[in-house]
Parts: structure tokens; C-alpha cells; sequence
């Protein structure tokens, strides 16, 4: 943990009797048996929910009627962002806007920010809770658990646990039945002319690997930009990218020089998918990976 997370971490534990997980990263620690006992404590009634993972979960719980406000990625249920407040993008977030709507308790993914913003948010009364937002099956089934927990409706989340237990067990009977793996390229977005890919350590190579692919860009690690010699070299045989990332992406990228030369050019395969379905992290994450399975067979 980080000098800022322990120094942060101190302070809410004097303001608000509650311990708040700040990592730095997307990962925050499971909760202890004595921090899941402080929260039970918590009022409830004014929860701002910043990332559509918990923002769904949540719905699915049946306690939406708790949330006063949500981020901009909290997409689905689509009566989230019309029903609720929205506090703006979960990565660019105002604490004085979210602090305006007199909150009780702010549940967050752990990769919001900017970092000060969440300095700001952990230094006030109110009490914050930086949800693990590591993109593998345990760690969605512990999210669940976790809010369930938290809400005191354990049957109802032990019932969502076991719909994605069954959800992640179809897809890994339909892959058992269609072997073969393709060399996937995640194109987020297009930056001054660069191709900004997918490496290791984000929900799109935990996605590409749940549905049977191989991540061409496993080399590196996080988002970065790549040059046309790189993606000439990762060769991938499909490239994948999302609706809502930026300037549209669309069938002409595979006619760029750089991807041209590569399986996916040649063969014009390109994937896209709605960007919270697929990289959400929420309770459709196993529907997400087996579309996107059968789509990569297909491509």
C-alpha cells in the first residue's frame, strides 16, 4: 500500500470509523471480517455508485432504491443514468460534486480518479469504499459478495453468485466444444494516428483470454500506444474494439498500412462490441466473453 493509501486510510478511520482500501491500482484488498463489521454500520440511505460494475450489481441486489447518484459508466440498467444523478466520468470525477449530493457512503471502483479527487473524497466525513476492480471470474463473485454483504442481502447476492457461477460454466462448456485459439488485438482508440492497444493487466485481456483468445499485445502491460512495426509484428488475426471509444474505429482501419500487412487486415476481421458489456465487470461478464467466443470462431 502506498504512503498516500496509509495516510488516507488513517484519517477515514478517525473521521468516519470505517476503513477506506486505496491502492493505486485497480486491485484494493478483500475486506477483513472487523472492516466488513464497521460497515455494517453504515447508513445506506444516499449511496453514490461511481463504476457501472457496482452501479449493476447493485440493481441486481434489488437496493437501487439506496443510490442517489451514478457515473457516466453506469450504463446498464439503462434506467441507472435516468433515474439517478450523474456525478460525470468515473476517471475524471468533481468531489465537490459528488459531496453537493449530501451522500452517505461512496462506493467506488478502485481504478476511479484522478487521485486527488479521491484524496479530497477520503478526507471528508463521508464514509468511501474502493471496490476491487480486477477483471477475473473469483474477483467478480467477491464483488458480489462483498456489496451483498454490505446491503445485508446475502441470499440475494448468494443468488447472483451462482447465476454468473453458471453463466461463467457455459461458456467453458461451449469453448470445450470449439477449440482453437486466435490472436486478438484490442484497439481502444486511435491517438495522433497510433493505435492505442491493450496489454496485460486490463479487463480487455482478461475478457480475450475467458472467451478463448490469445492477447497479441501480452508483451506490454496496461494501455499503450504501439507503433506500425509493432502491430505488424503482434500479427493478430482478429482485431476487437468498442463502439464508444473515442472517434469511431471502423472497417477501414484493416486497410492502414500497418494492419494490412497483418491475418486481420487480410481477412477484414474486425470485431466491436458495446464497451461496458464487454468490459464492465459486472454480472454479464460470462454472457460478454461467450458472445465475444463465438464471435471470434465466426471471425
Amino acid at each position: 500500500m502506498t504512503a498516500f493509501a496509509g495516510r488516507i486510510s488513517r484519517r477515514n478511520l478517525l473521521a468516519a470509523g470505517i476503513s477506506l482500501l486505496l491502492t493505486g491500482s485497480s486491485r484494493a484488498a478483500p475486506l477483513r471480517r472487523e472492516q466488513m463489521s464497521a460497515l455494517s454500520s453504515a447508513d445506506l440511505s444516499r449511496v453514490v455508485s461511481i463504476g457501472g460494475a457496482i452501479t449493476e450489481i447493485l440493481y441486481e441486489l434489488g437496493v437501487s432504491d439506496r443510490i442517489v447518484a451514478v457515473d457516466s459508466t453506469s450504463q446498464f440498467p439503462p434506467a441507472a443514468l435516468k433515474d439517478k444523478q450523474n456525478v460525470g466520468y468515473m476517471r475524471r470525477l468533481s468531489p465537490e460534486g459528488v459531496l453537493s449530493l449530501r451522500p452517505t457512503l461512496i462506493l467506488a471502483m478502485a481504478d476511479a480518479g484522478p487521485p486527488q479527487a479521491l484524496e479530497t473524497l477520503a478526507a471528508s466525513s463521508v464514509p468511501m469504499l474502493l471496490v476491487d476492480a480486477s477483471a477475473t471470474p473469483e474477483a467478480l463473485l467477491t464483488r458480489v459478495q462483498t456489496l451483498a454483504e454490505l446491503f445485508h442481502v446475502k441470499d440475494r447476492g448468494e443468488a447472483l453468485r451462482a447465476r454468473i457461477q453458471a453463466g461463467f460454466a457455459e461458456l467453458a462448456a461451449w469453448r470445450e466444444t470449439h477449440p482453437g485459439q486466435k490472436k486478438v488485438l484490442f484497439l481502444l482508440s486511435m491517438q495522433n494516428g497510433r493505435p492505442i492497444v491493450a496489454g496485460a493487466e486490463t479487463a480487455a485481456a482478461e475478457i480475450i483470454a475467458l472467451a478463448g483468445g490469445v492477447n497479441a499485445a501480452n508483451a506490454l502491460e496496461g494501455y499503450k500506444p504501439v507503433s506500425d512495426e509493432a502491430v505488424v509484428a503482434m500479427a493478430p488475426d482478429v482485431v476487437l474494439t468498442i463502439d464508444h471509444a473515442g472517434p469511431a474505429i471502423d472497417a477501414g482501419i484493416l486497410d492502414t498500412p500497418a494492419f494490412r500487412q497483418t491475418p486481420a487486415g487480410r481477412r477484414h476481421a474486425l470485431i466491436h462490441m458495446d464497451g461496458e458489456f464487454l468490459l464492465g465487470l459486472g454480472p454479464r461478464t460470462p454472457t460478454a466473453a461467450l458472445e465475444l467466443a463465438k464471435r471470434l470462431v465466426a471471425a
